[in-house]
This record gives structure tokens, sequence and C-alpha cells, in this order.
């Protein structure tokens, strides 16, 4: 982009000391909210950035706090097992306290944003799509637009394109900048600095026309295009394939949107990435007005693809995805899911990593190179560490603003009345977001099952007597008097000890109590891939093989495939957040080393409605799957008999998945309150893991609309999902379950400060504008409560973690809620 011709006076992107006015009732009481972190914020390390950030919010003293920022890493661990303790992962909350807290008015810590961004292009990105998303509220159909905001974004976009001009931004122009001395490998330090940072185009004349261009390999400049098609139409697949890497150029991307604006005279590097992104999500707005969805999709992704290979990647850290190249959309793969407002669709990209094409072995080295800590204390005069062209007199911050101080505090003052008017009843106005259970099922239709069916509660219903009797002895535990507690107390604690061994070692050994006799069918070779296809659709295996085997770049030894979802219309800051928090359940239990597990996905917003939403591949919603049993697989009699048998020739593996994830995404739900858990929003994998997808609703949001059937629900927990365990008697349920949910819970417990800290940080800033925090500090002081129930020994506590289960076993809410979505929208319980 080009600067505006009306920046012409000079001064510090900053604006000015606060004045009173009418912010949302969340920020004035911040200062309360976070009261009780105060006494903890003076013996702080700088490795632990989550006190560091706290330490930011709290703190009457900013510049302390800012300058233990400046000794945070930035970028992220690779070789961590992905434990994130980097600032790239808590940019939500710093943009937040930026935005929210300070109304951009701390030039000191503009000052250390722009300097991290400078020396790190996967963190300014980052940086640049938050702000973004906060240029705008968007609730109940009714924007807010902060312009303020707005033109901050259009600054720091002006000045990171000026620090980073003359750079291709990928993952090798990273190694170039922080390798330094630590590269021991002289070959491959050779390799890498032989790659080119970014073609030169050659100046020539074609008649009176002066254009810019280089030779570019024919195969690459036509590939995905809408002339690929004819141009291998007599060809062998051995005649278009790539045979030399160094023939792919990576260029800066140009938008397919933005036709008529004169490019050539500016470098685009830091713009490459937002112009890709910025053409996928606007793709979602084009197909409204087309009826031929799907042919006009393709269409689109075809003439992206005239600009591909580029200088783009996906900015998502599992499986170090981003740091690979984008060389082509795979537009036949995608699929459009249309509603009445939105059109979202899937998006499937061949991605390689140039500097490991030579130095393949050489893979796990390269990771561990970008795994060094980059920090902005690192920044010197004339050191490596710095970008090629880095702005003169960095400590003053300084760029062209267009606007004065009480020009912006105006702005911000009338922005946010006008948030503070819109503040609705998010329960009864705000419209559910479209689910991304469609994008899993693999039957393409858009018809709703109209069949009446018989459903059969007795097969159904568990053994509620059980159930009943286990809560009667709870309470009756609760009655008795403190001699008798106590004694039931050491006994109890005896007994956990105990089990608590038998637990470690784990009886997943005997292959005997898992088949049990007449659970599951023995199926052929055809029937199991019948119905695997069937259900879970094509491997993820198969389907890059089958691309692979289509693309003249199968020859790169990096190549592979990135599946993802893109949706505009709704606000994905929520879901965003939502999976950071899962996130970092996640890592509680790896910390505590606990056999849970969490499939969790990557959600990035890029705008104020927009984002991009990583896939699960290999996997089903539970709804798709009873569907399929009741239509055309009806040989099984239930969700527990198709388990078995599908899963027979592994079962104990299968089993251990499913357990350790359904105990998992139990504790997860119970703490955040997660709701909308209907058979659309829950998978399963082909290895027997259940999934949650779509977080539209946690803490204090639920649908219903006065409803409210899921309300009262610790967490759901069918019979359907306990037949596979061999009901609530079985080993499984018994040994396995509840002890595991019982650990899962006391490691919560332990780490729930990682918890707390991020939802009261988000609250502070967001709490007007994210629906999860409808309810205010009523939600914030129901979360803590849920990590500290009242019990005076872990003996109590495993009772009440005990009676937590048996109220959820089969709750009838939760099953009048699969029936309503049943009737409603069609999804099968």
């Amino acid at each position: 982009m080009q600067k505006s011709d009306q920046n012409k006076n000079s001064g510090c992107l900053c604006f000015g000391k606060k004045q009173k006015g009418e912010f949302p009732k969340t920020f004035k009481k911040s200062g309360k909210i976070l009261k009780k972190y105060k006494d903890n914020s003076l013996d702080i390390s700088d490795d632990v950035i989550l006190e560091v950030m706290i330490r930011l919010y709290i703190s009457e003293n900013k510049g302390k706090a800012i300058e233990m920022l400046q000794r945070c890493r930035i970028n992220p661990n690779f070789e961590s097992n992905l434990i994130r303790n980097d600032l790239e992962y808590f940019i939500p909350q710093l943009i937040n306290f930026l935005v929210f807290h300070q109304q951009l008015s701390d030039e000191r810590l503009i000052s250390f944003i722009n300097k991290a961004s400078q020396i790190d292009f996967f963190f300014a990105h980052l940086v640049y799509f938050q702000l973004k998303s906060l240029s705008q509220i968007v609730a109940h159909n009714n924007k807010v637009e902060l312009k303020i905001v707005q033109k901050f974004v259009q600054e720091f976009e002006e000045k990171m394109s000026e620090n980073y001009q003359g750079n291709l931004l990928i993952a090798t122009q990273f190694l170039k900048l922080h390798l330094e001395d630590s590269l021991k490998s002289s070959s491959l330090q050779k390799s890498i600095y032989s790659l080119p940072s970014k073609k030169i185009r050659q100046e020539v004349y074609q008649g009176s026309i002066r254009v810019k261009s280089f030779k570019q390999n024919e195969i690459v400049q036509l590939y995905g295009t809408s002339e690929w098609e004819k141009e291998i139409s007599n060809k062998s697949p051995s005649q278009y394939l790539l045979r030399n890497y160094e023939d792919i150029q990576l260029e800066d991307y140009r938008s397919i949107f933005q036709n008529g604006q004169d490019f050539e005279s500016i470098d685009a590097a830091f713009q490459s990435n937002i112009n890709f992104w910025n053409d996928i999500t606007e793709i979602c707005n084009e197909l409204s007005k087309s009826n031929s969805k799907t042919l006009y999709l393709q269409s689109l992704l075809n003439k992206m693809n005239a600009n591909l290979p580029a200088a783009v990647y996906v900015p998502f850290v599992k499986n170090s995805i981003r740091n690979y190249a984008v060389l082509n959309i795979v537009s036949k793969e995608s699929r459009v899911f249309s509603t009445k407002m939105r059109s979202p669709y899937s998006l499937t990209l061949e991605i390689y990593r140039p500097e490991i094409e030579v130095n393949y072995n050489e893979q796990e080295f390269l990771d561990k190179q970008m795994s060094q800590a980059i920090k902005t204390n690192m920044i010197k005069n004339n050191g490596n560490y710095q970008s090629q062209i880095i702005i003169q007199q960095e400590q003053n911050s300084q760029v062209n603003r267009t606007f004065s101080s009480a020009e912006a505090q105006n702005a911000f003052n009338n922005e946010f009345k006008s948030i503070k008017f819109n503040q609705f009843n998010y329960q009864t106005n705000e419209q559910e977001s479209d689910g991304i259970g469609l994008f899993y099922n693999n039957r393409q239709t858009n018809n709703i099952y109209q069949d009446s069916y018989q459903i059969n509660d007795t097969n159904e219903m568990i053994d509620q007597q059980s159930i009943n009797q286990n809560q009667q002895i709870s309470n009756q535990t609760d009655n008795q008097s403190n001699e008798e507690s106590n004694e039931q107390n050491k006994i109890l604690q005896k007994s956990q000890q105990l089990e608590q061994s038998k637990l470690e070692i784990s009886s997943f050994n005997s292959r005997v109590s898992y088949l049990q006799d007449g659970k599951g069918l023995v199926l052929t070779e055809e029937q199991y891939l019948e119905i695997k296809q069937a259900i879970f659709g094509e491997n993820s295996l198969a389907q890059q093989n089958r691309i692979k085997m289509q693309s003249p770049f199968q020859t790169l030894k990096s190549w592979k495939l990135v599946h993802l979802i893109i949706k505009t219309g709704d606000n994905l800051k929520q879901e965003q957040f939502a999976l950071q928090l899962i996130c970092q359940f996640d890592q509680i239990f790896k910390k505590e080393g606990l056999p849970l597990q969490l499939r969790y996905y990557e959600v990035l917003s890029l705008g104020p409605d927009c984002g991009i939403i990583e896939m699960v591949k290999n996997a089903t919603t539970i709804d798709s799957l009873q569907k399929n049993l009741q239509k055309k697989f009806t040989q099984f009699s239930d969700f527990s008999d198709f388990f078995r048998s599908f899963f027979r020739n592994n079962i104990e593996q299968a089993l251990q998945n499913y357990v350790q994830s359904l105990v998992a995404y139990c504790l997860v739900c119970y703490f955040l309150q997660v709701k909308d858990r209907h058979n659309g929003n829950i998978l399963l994998d082909d290895e027997g893991h259940l999934i949650h997808i779509d977080f539209g609703f946690f803490l204090s949001i639920a649908p219903g609309k006065g409803m409210e059937f899921e309300g009262k629900v610790p967490f759901k927990l069918l019979s359907d999902y306990i037949k596979v365990l061999g009901g609530v008697k079985g080993t499984l349920f018994q040994d396995h379950f509840r002890k595991l949910f019982y650990k899962g819970f006391k490691a919560c417990q332990k780490h729930q400060n990682e918890i707390l800290l991020l939802v009261d940080m988000m609250f502070t800033g967001h709490g007007t504008t994210l629906p999860c925090f409808q309810k205010g500090e009523v939600a914030l002081k129901e979360l803590e409560n849920r990590f500290n129930p009242r019990v005076a020994s872990d003996a109590e506590l495993y009772v009440y973690v005990q009676e937590l289960i048996n109220k959820s076993l089969d709750n009838w809410r939760a099953r009048w809620y699969d029936k309503f979505q049943y009737f409603a929208q069609g999804i099968f319980y």
C-alpha cells in the first residue's frame, strides 16, 4: 500500500494522555478484577511470560513491566512439545491491553511492539491481524467502527512495509536474519544463503511499454490456472513434472481484487501474506453474488493461482506449518457450504519448505535453529538480529500520523459510547453462528433427514438405578458427623493411593477386558473398507497421494498439503480465545504427565468478522455417523456396537484414545461451561478420539433463547458414550474414566491461574464485545468457584468430583437438548 499524502506531520504513534470519557465499565473495573494478583507481582521471572503479562496489566510502573517484556522470548520453541511460553502466544492479551486499556496511548509499549515486529515478521503479521480484528466491533448485526484503531493499523502496516522491503518473508529469510554463528553445518549454511531473497526483475521494453519481468518456468506459471487442463491434455505426467526446485521463483503475492492500482512502485514484502489472506476471505463475500457457487469459487481460486507460488504462508504453529511457502491452491478439492447469509468454504493448499530441499536430512537441525529465542533486547546497532532495512532512530518509534491527540480521544469516547449503547442481551438477540460441523459430513446433501423413526429409550438409558444409589451414598456422606467423615476420608485416601498405582500401571494390556461376549461384529476386509470410506471419507494420506500424483511439484521432498476452513460473517475472536484456553488445558495435562488427549485445532481471526480454521482430518461428526448407522449400516445396533466392531482389530488402542479424549473434553466442558454440545459439534476420528469443535457458547452464554436445556448440566456425558466403555459398571468407566477425571481435575486446580489469568485479562478489555462475557464479573467468579469447590481434603474432593460425574450421567437436560436439535435441525443423536 502507498502512504497517504496527508501524512505530513511527524509524531509518535500514540494518542496522548487519557482523559475522562464514557469508556465501558470493564475498563474501569480492571484494577478491582485483577487486584487479587497484585500480591504476587513482586517476585516474577522473565521466563514465565504469563506472569509478566499480568504485571503489565496491574503494575503502576508500566515501564518496569515493558522492560521485562524486552527480555521475554518472542517466538515459539518448536522443540518443547509446543508448551507455549512465548510472547507470540499472548498477542491477543497484549493487543487487548494496548487498545482497550491504554487506548493506544502508551508510547513505550507501542515502541516495544514495533521493535518485536521489526525483528520477527511472524510476530508482526499476527499483531497486524489482531489489531485489524479489533478495528471493528461486530455484535447483534450491529457494527461499531473504531476508526482510530483502523488508522493505527494503517500506520503499523506502513511502518512494517518500510522495514521489510527487499526481503522475502518466508522461514528461509527468518533463518538468514537470526542464524548468526550458531549454524555449524557449513553445507547447510551455504545452501540457505544461496537461496535468493527476492528475484531481481529486469526491465525490458515491449514497444513503447516498459515492463518488469523475469523468465519463469512455464509449468510453474500455468499450474492451477484455468489454462492448465489444456496444457496437460496431450502430455503424460512425466512431461510436466518440475525437475529442479530452483525453477520455483517465489514472488510477493498480488491481490486479484485490487487491479488497476499501481503496485510496482512499492515493495510488497509485508503485504504479500496480508494480500493473500484478504483475497481468501473476500472470496466468501464474492460467492454471495453467484448461483453456481462451487464453479465460481474454483474460478476465483484458479485466478489466485496465477500469482502462486509466492512468499505467503499459513500462520499456524502446529507441525511447523508456517515455515512452509504456498505453492498452489487445489481448487477442485474446495467445497462451499452456503447458508442464507454466508458462504464458508474448505481450502486445500500445496506447500513446501525451500531451505530443506537440498538438505532434507537437516530438517530437525533447522527446527532447532528456528526455536532459538528471539528477544527485543537482542537488537544491536550493527548486529545480525536486525532486519536488512530497519527504521533509523528506532528508539523514538516515530511515524507520521494524520490526526491529533484530541481527535483521537474524542473518537475513542464516541466509539466506546456506541459499544455501550449496543450492549444487548446476547442470549436473546445474538444469532447462532453457522457451525463448522458441516465440513465433516461426508455426504454432500443440503436436505435434513425427514424420516420418522422409533426411538428406543430402553437401549439408550444406562443403569439409572446405580447412579441414584451413588448419589444417595454421596448425600449420606455429607450428612455424617465430623468423626465419621474424618474416618471415611482416611479410608478413601488409602484406597485412592492404591487405585492410583493401579492406574499408572494401566490395564490396557488385557484384550479380554475389552472384547466382551456378544460385543461387536467381525467385519471382512471389504466390509471394513466400505464402512470406513462411507463414514470417514477419503483418508488424508490417500488424498495426499492422489493429489501429489497429479501435481508437477510431486518431486519436491518437503511437499505436503494443509487443509483449512474459511469463514466470514462470524466473530472468530471468541473462537480463537476458546481454542487458546483449550490449548492451555492441554499444556496443563502435559506438564502433569497425564494421559489426557485434547486434539485442539488452530483458529486465527484475520479481521472483525473473518478468519481461518484448521480442519481436523480423518474425522466425522457423531451426527453424520448416527445417520449412517440408522440409514445404511443397520447391522450395528448402536454407537457402541459400531465402535467395538470397527476398531475390533485395534480395540485396546482405540478405547485408550477414546476414554482419554472423553475425560479431557469433559473437564474442559465443565470448567469453561462449553454448551451447544449436540452431535453435530462432536467428532470421532478413525483412531477412536473424540474431538469437540465450534465454541460459540461457553463461560456465560448458552443457546436456547430462554430454554437453556444445558443450563444446569455440569458437562455432557450420555449413555451412548459410556456404553462404549462397558456401561456405568464397566471397568473402563469405573477404573479409568472416574480416576482420570479426578486426576485431571486436580491438575487443573493446581494450575488454575493459567486459565484464570487469560480469562481475566481478556474480560477487562473484551468484556463488552465478546458474547462469552455476557454475565460480566459473575462469569469470572463462577469460573473460579468451579476450580475451587468447598472441600476440606483430597478425599472430599474425590467425592465431589464423583458427584459431578453422577449428575452428568445421562442428564435429562442434555438428552432433551439433543432431541430438540434433532427436531429443529435434523441432528441425529
